[in-house]
């Protein structure tokens, strides 16, 4: 028992180590939307609804590409684990060319905005101006993910969380500016918060990838990373990386796509109501961006013990993962139960939104809860480079429980609002079960087939 705990220590610092930069990156993001949100919120309830909506379209679109750019940071980390190190720089080159296309891709899909908002049964309004606001918002589609994914595997996080935190500080400076036209600017509300958040995007691509230009112009990095080795038959070369990346990207879209889905319910109840889980939904994120970002460390440390064949680390790094999540979970639960006011108020000045808010408290709560317990699970299954099933899992937890769970409390029982994070909790526990099963067996079949 001495032994574990000892061995569990050094896990838990080591994914410490790498969570505490990639948190704080994620958190750094997650704060770009949160001020875009609380600007608008306090300029206008109506603007707040429309960026609310662009935004749930956004993240999907914004997310897909990211999820299947993940078999980048997964295999990478793999080959770094393994001490393969110049591997890690002919991924990244796969990843580059790779990820240029999937932006263009997305950003093409993502104009259509208003076509997109009407089959989702939108009234004119929020047609018109979310379409406005999301034509902004999917220029910002992002080219440095795959730069940031290498630079997380070879452990160098702290670049990503520079470059995210200068962003915001550029983001707190310009959003005001453009929402309510000062200095000269013209007022432009919503369009204006999306246009202030491509800008500080594009000055996060500059920044990361001008940070590789300067590694591959060291001969000692070049060399030792690899990255000059980049061939004309890298779609081929990178077929295995793809392939993880797609499970992963599915497993985005059933996550990202539920949210955007049970979102189009709060649409159907009003403005009024979508401005407030609009509100909530964004505290939501802000804690699922730490929980993830703890996974995704987690995740690292997992590829790396399976790059080397290490069962016991596998473990180890999961369980470390699991004691650095639920105590962050658990810390950032009890502050917003304590201070629901300081907190719901930081994104409206309408008292009667933070009424009901606070009358959701408790089901909001308990919704966060649960659906940050899956994310160091599905971590440790990615770091394994294991998709096919979990991928399965997340389909039938969030396309199938979730949205199902959502409308049935929401419309059927009609329980309106309240019914809603009673739906999202009720995926997030799905998927629970689900993954751990899928970790299990695993577990069990590496023992059987005497990985050491």
């Amino acid at each position: 028992m001495q032994e574990y705990l000892r061995q569990l220590k050094i896990y838990i610092k080591d994914i410490a180590k790498l969570a505490l930069p990639i948190t704080t990156a994620f958190v750094a993001m997650g704060l770009m939307g949160i001020i875009d949100t609380m600007i608008v919120g306090n300029y206008n309830t109506d603007q707040l609804a429309y960026i609310g909506l662009a935004n749930s379209i956004f993240v999907v679109l914004f997310t897909i590409p990211i999820g299947l750019l993940q078999g980048v940071l997964i295999k990478s980390s793999q080959k770094f684990g393994a001490h393969k190190f110049q591997s890690t720089g002919k991924i990244y080159n796969e990843g580059r060319k790779y990820s240029f296309i999937l932006a263009i891709v997305f950003t093409l899909l993502g104009i259509q905005g208003e076509t997109i908002l009407r089959l989702l049964g939108q009234d004119d309004d929020m047609v018109k101006h979310g379409g406005e606001v999301l034509r902004v918002f999917v220029f910002s589609i992002p080219l440095y993910v795959n730069a940031n994914f290498f630079l997380q595997s070879i452990r160098r996080p702290y670049v990503g969380m520079y470059g995210i935190i200068a962003a915001n500080i550029l983001n707190i400076i310009v959003n005001p500016v453009l929402v309510y036209g000062k200095f000269g600017f013209p007022e432009l509300g919503a369009v204006g918060s999306a246009t202030s958040t491509l800008i500080v995007r594009i000055f996060l691509a500059v920044y990361i990838l001008a940070y590789i230009r300067r590694m591959k112009k060291n001969p000692k990095l070049n060399k030792r990373f690899g990255l000059d080795r980049s061939y004309s038959t890298w779609w081929n070369d990178s077929r295995r990386t793809r392939k993880i990346g797609y499970g992963i990207a599915i497993m985005t879209i059933a996550t990202n796509g539920s949210f955007s889905i049970v979102s189009t319910f709060a649409g159907w109840m009003g403005q009024h109501t979508m401005a407030t889980f609009v509100i909530m939904i964004n505290v939501s994120t802000l804690l699922f961006m730490i929980c993830f970002s703890i996974s995704q460390a987690t995740s690292i440390v997992v590829a790396n013990a399976y790059g080397r064949g290490d069962r016991k680390g596998i473990l180890m790094a999961t369980n470390a993962g699991y004691v650095i999540s639920l105590t962050t979970i658990i810390t950032l639960i009890t502050i917003l139960y304590s201070y629901p006011d300081q907190v719901f108020g930081i994104f409206t000045n309408d008292p009667s939104v933070i009424s009901v808010i606070k009358g959701l408290l408790f089901f909001v709560l308990a919704d966060l809860f649960i659906d940050a317990l899956p994310l160091n699970i599905n971590g440790a299954l990615n770091g394994r480079g294991d998709v096919k099933i979990p991928t399965l899992n997340q389909i039938i937890s969030f396309l199938g429980v979730r949205v199902s769970a959502c409308y049935f409390f929401a419309f059927t029982l009609d329980m309106g609002l309240k019914g809603l994070p009673i739906g999202l909790a009720c995926g997030g526990l799905s998927s629970l079960i689900l993954n751990t099963l899928r970790f299990g067996y695993l577990a069990h079949r590496d023992k059987k087939e005497g990985l050491h």
